[in-house]
């Protein structure tokens, strides 16, 4: 019965969008009803089966009160990415603003002078700290936060000098 209005409701979408549907074609399948295919699950554990017991059967479901789906634990809705090219340390709240708020921000540094950017970087790197977030350095200057819960590959780490991360050239 549900088979049929499966049908019917198939061929009404199928002929909206211009396809043709015939279900007496001859590659088309029926298929039973879960409830009329569905078996008891077979026991496992130690003392209820012996090693001849234990044959997986690929011809029972699982019921669907048994079958669990797994869970994401990254949540990685609405990623949005921010490039902030501060002129002074001023600029420093609403950046942090960004990386409370779970954004990816790119810190470009080129333009601030050393001790004004070593001031910018440290009080970032707290607010980085508290979010459990990452800094990747991309060039002498520039740093990216990823937060917690995006996950990311950065393949240039290697590229760059131990001395680059938070230690900013005074000139």
């Amino acid at each position: 019965m549900k088979i049929t209005k499966f049908k019917n409701a198939f061929k009404d979408f199928t002929d909206s969008v211009g396809l043709t549907f015939d279900p007496d074609e001859e590659n088309y399948e029926e298929y039973q009803e879960e409830s009329e295919l569905a078996a008891p699950a077979p026991k496992f554990g130690l003392n209820n089966s012996t090693k001849e017991d234990v044959v997986p059967s690929f011809n029972n479901t699982i019921p669907k009160a048994e079958i669990k789906t797994p869970i994401n634990n990254t949540v990685q809705e609405d990623c949005q990415t921010i490039f902030v090219n501060p002129k002074s340390f001023a600029e420093c709240r609403k950046i942090a603003d960004y990386i409370k708020n779970d954004k990816v921000v790119t810190l470009n540094l080129e333009n601030v002078n050393g001790k004004d950017a070593q001031r910018i970087l440290d009080f970032l790197s707290g607010a980085i700290n508290i979010k459990e977030a990452k800094w990747i350095p991309i060039s002498r200057n520039v740093f990216t936060s990823v937060p917690k819960n995006i996950n990311f590959l950065y393949d240039g780490k290697n590229d760059l000098k131990q001395n680059t991360f938070l230690d900013i050239d005074h000139e």
